[in-house]
């Protein structure tokens, strides 16, 4: 094993846990040009390696660190809301995996890195770059914005469309007709932010309309009030915006 901190080609890269992320760094790092042992399972003898990356459970990491501690130079994991406490550094892909994903799939995404020294920050950065992906800093003070933010940008936009899905049913509306708008509006998003890029109802003061929309909702009516509110708060941000422009009406009170 390496005693430097910089990754060279024979760097050797221990991938601990055979999850979805676990699986697809394994072929990334491969495709890289690194050794890679792994991904190992539970029930797998902890493998020597200049860098022990772990792929499994927050709750997990405190224990398998100790474990593949006397079996690795560098450990690392890849959460990006658990702190450096029992590792060396952190590499956490700001993206969704299903396990199926080529190599390719870390080209040009953000990868949230720490370490625990300068050195330690520039291997990850390093192995973030090796991978074709764009690193940046998060440190232990952020991580929980952080992580909440990826959940609010990924994880609840799920919950969203899913409430969308189901109402569109009894309107013979499925997935297939509903994402291309989802596309456009990610798109939009990107492009301007929030506020330039909302449309619809609320930002038109058409509140007739939002009347009906929240009674059409049924049981997502709770999803929809705090939405709605959240939609108020963003349309008072674009330009030319009044708080009356905005104001949550009988039919619709706050949340």
């Amino acid at each position: 094993m390496h005693s430097t901190p910089a990754l060279a080609p024979e760097t050797t890269i221990a991938i601990v846990g055979a999850g979805r992320l676990g699986g697809v760094l394994a072929r990334a790092l491969r495709a890289a040009g690194f050794v890679v042992i792994g991904p190992l399972r539970r029930e797998d003898r902890a493998a020597d390696a200049d860098i022990a990356l772990l792929c499994v459970p927050d709750s997990a990491i405190p224990a398998v660190a100790f474990a593949v501690r006397p079996h690795a130079r560098l450990i690392a994991h890849v959460s990006g809301a658990t702190p450096l406490a029992d590792v060396d550094f952190s590499l956490h892909p700001l993206q969704t995996f299903t396990g199926t994903e080529t190599s390719e799939v870390f080209r040009g995404i953000g990868v949230a890195i720490d370490g625990r020294t300068p050195e330690l920050l520039e291997v990850a950065e390093q192995l973030a770059r090796a991978l074709g992906a764009n690193p940046f800093r998060v440190d232990d003070s952020h991580r929980a914005e952080y992580h909440a933010a990826a959940s609010f940008a990924s994880n609840f936009v799920l919950t969203v469309l899913d409430a969308a899905e189901e109402l569109a049913k009894d309107a013979g509306v499925d997935r297939t007709h509903l994402a291309p708008l989802v596309r456009q509006t990610v798109d939009n998003w990107a492009a301007s932010g929030a506020a330039s890029a909302l449309t619809g109802p609320i930002v038109r003061g058409d509140e007739a309309t939002v009347a009906r929309q929240r009674a059409a909702s049924a049981e997502y009516e709770y999803l929809f009030d705090a939405l709605a509110t959240a939609t108020r708060a963003i349309a008072g941000r674009a330009p030319d915006a009044t708080t009356a422009d905005h104001a949550a009406t009988p039919e619709e009170p706050r949340v």
